[in-house]
C-alpha cells in the first residue's frame, strides 16, 4: 500500500510541476506575441510616415538669424504632437565657428501655418504643407550655407540647405 501512495504523490507532484511550467510558458509566449505585434505596428507606422522639405527662405535680408522652411507631410500618418518633432541645424556663425544645434520648439522654432488646413485644424495631416519658422542663435555667417534637418518621432527625417545672403 505504501508504494501506491508514494507513486500517487510522485505523479501528483509531477503533474503539478508540469502544469506550472506549462502556464509559465504560455504566459511568456503570449507576452512575446504581444510585444512582436507592437513592434510590427510601429514598423508599419514608420513605413507610412514621411516628410519632405520643399524649400527654405531667409526671412530678413539684413541679417541671417531667421528662416522659414516649407515641409510637406508626404506620409500617411497624422502629426498631432509637434513637441515630438526634432529640428536640427548645422551652419557657420559670424565668428566662423561651426554650430550644430537641436532647436527647441516654441523658443527656437514653431509651425507658423499649415496649408491647406481643412480637415483637422492645427493638425498636420498627410498632403498638407507646414511652414516652419526657425531662429538661429548665434546668427549665420554671410555668404554661407547651412543644413536643416527635421525628424519625425518614428525616425523618418529629411534635410535640405539654407543660405545666408545679406543684401
Amino acid at each position: 500500500m505504501g508504494n501506491g501512495i508514494a507513486a500517487s504523490l510522485v505523479l501528483t507532484v509531477f503533474l503539478l510541476v508540469t502544469s506550472v511550467v506549462f502556464l509559465i510558458l504560455i504566459s511568456t509566449y503570449t507576452d512575446r506575441t504581444v510585444d512582436a505585434s507592437l513592434v510590427s505596428a510601429l514598423q508599419v507606422a514608420r513605413v507610412k510616415s514621411g516628410i519632405q522639405i520643399n524649400s527654405t527662405a531667409q526671412s530678413n535680408g539684413g541679417v541671417c538669424d531667421q528662416y522659414t522652411a516649407q515641409i510637406e507631410n508626404i506620409g500617411e500618418i497624422l502629426v498631432d504632437d509637434f513637441s515630438e518633432l526634432d529640428l536640427i541645424v548645422e551652419y557657420t556663425d559670424t565668428d566662423s565657428v561651426a554650430v550644430a544645434d537641436q532647436l527647441t520648439l516654441v523658443t527656437d522654432w514653431s509651425i507658423s501655418s499649415i496649408s491647406p488646413d481643412n480637415g483637422d485644424p492645427s493638425l498636420w495631416n498627410p498632403g498638407e504643407t507646414a511652414t516652419v519658422t526657425f531662429t538661429l542663435s548665434p546668427t549665420a555667417k554671410d555668404a554661407t550655407s547651412g543644413l536643416v534637418l527635421m525628424a519625425l518621432p518614428l525616425g523618418f527625417s529629411d534635410t535640405t540647405y539654407f543660405t545666408c545672403a545679406i543684401s
